[in-house]
């Protein structure tokens, strides 16, 4: 059977890697169940643990499919996203796309595809961007998936604190000194006129693209940052109790 529930996707996933811990997951996962986005896009995927999530949440509703973007490299990492997608059963709400490059041309075809006539229609309704953590790569990814977006969409992003590592040196120093996700949230996402609800906790950033064209009013909410943690502390205290 398809893994349906938030504990089923956390124990295909196991001990895998790739940024989206079991807190984080459920996030995730009663998201798209609140929300009952139907077609989900995910940029970086890397093992497929956030790919399992959203697809396990959309088994749930009974309706929907993500797909989700990486590189070609992606093939080699073990486990691969394949395999956790399968033990999970969940094939058929799942497309997995490869680019040699960048997921930047996976959403340039499909603006070519979608576009006629001098616009284009939008086709996604959340996505989660969760991949090359770059100023350059990722504050372009928004502006494409803006396009790709239906209004009322939802765009998350991940890891907006991280930092480049200090050995990549051939990366100038303000490069890695720089959050460049967050900058991406503060200077693109936030000042963008679409998008009428941001929230943020200091590594995830929200934002709902407007129903109706501009925002006429705008909220943004920052959430406590230390929340996440606790919540993932919670959850390790229940596992060793056998909760």
């Amino acid at each position: 059977m398809p893994a349906a529930s938030f504990e089923e996707a956390r124990a295909i996933v196991g001990d895998a890697t790739g940024g989206t811990d079991p807190a984080r997951g459920r996030e995730l996962w009663e998201f798209v169940r609140r929300e009952q986005p139907r077609d989900c896009l995910e940029l970086g995927f890397a093992h497929g643990v956030g790919t399992v999530y959203i697809a396990s949440a959309l088994e749930a509703n009974g309706d929907g499919r993500v797909t989700s973007v990486d590189r070609v490299a992606a093939k080699d990492f073990d486990p691969p996203a394949e395999d956790l997608v399968a033990r999970a059963g969940l094939d058929h709400r799942v497309e997995l796309v490869h680019e040699q490059s960048s997921y930047n041309w996976y959403l340039h075809r499909r603006l070519r595809e979608g576009s006629a006539n001098g616009s284009v229609e939008p086709c996604f309704d959340f996505c989660f961007l969760d991949g090359a953590h770059t100023w350059v790569d990722d504050g372009f990814a928004f502006f494409l998936v803006d396009k790709l977006l239906r209004p009322g969409g939802w765009i998350l992003f991940d890891d907006l604190n991280w930092r480049m590592p200090e050995d990549w040196t051939t990366v100038p120093e303000a490069e890695r000194r720089m959050t460049q996700v967050q900058e991406v949230f503060d200077l693109l996402v936030q000042q963008h006129p679409g998008y009428d609800h941001l929230e943020t906790d200091g590594r995830w950033g929200w934002a709902r693209k407007s129903a109706g064209g501009p925002a006429a009013v705008r909220t943004v909410v920052k959430r406590d940052q230390f929340a996440a943690v606790r919540q993932a502390a919670r959850y390790v205290r229940r596992r060793l109790r056998g909760g």
